[in-house]
């Protein structure tokens, strides 16, 4: 199973770790999380917000780069997608777009409730999903199968 994982939710997952059940579903391999490259500009260059370093220091943040550039998967994202309302959240689509079929996992309530992209991204074999839904399709998910 691929899942695209927001550049919030991967804050989180480096801030806390293995505290936070998306990096434990991950580092035990229940899922493949693909990125790209524009993803992890967009994390390095977030590390750097004051508000970001009073949870997650710049090293923390480089150290989880390190983690993504060797055990993510990274494709290019794609030229034609569907677009947000937030065009700061295309790299995200068009990288989940490149993976499909996947989930696209997400806090940003640009892309979960905007229906019609929603509809538009499963067409396209993506599933835009909050954290706990994504962790219920695992424990649901026989082992070894792709979904």
């Amino acid at each position: 199973m691929r899942a695209v994982v927001d550049t919030n939710l991967l804050l989180r997952m480096a801030a806390a770790g293995r505290h936070f059940p998306l990096y434990q579903a991950w580092r035990e391999k229940r899922f493949v999380l693909v990125t790209s490259l524009s993803m992890l500009d967009e994390f390095k260059r977030v590390i750097r917000y004051p508000r970001v370093r009073r949870f997650l220091s710049y090293g923390q943040g480089q150290g989880f780069v390190a983690l993504l550039r060797s055990l993510a998967l990274i494709v290019t994202p794609a030229s034609d997608f569907p677009h947000s309302c937030d065009p700061s959240d295309d790299m995200v689509i068009a990288t989940a777009v490149a993976a499909r079929p996947c989930y696209l996992v997400t806090a940003d309530r640009d892309l979960y409730d905007d229906s019609d992209l929603v509809t538009a991204l499963r067409k396209l074999g993506v599933q835009v999903v909050q954290a706990g839904e994504f962790l219920a399709a695992i424990a649901a998910a026989p082992p070894g199968i792709d979904t």
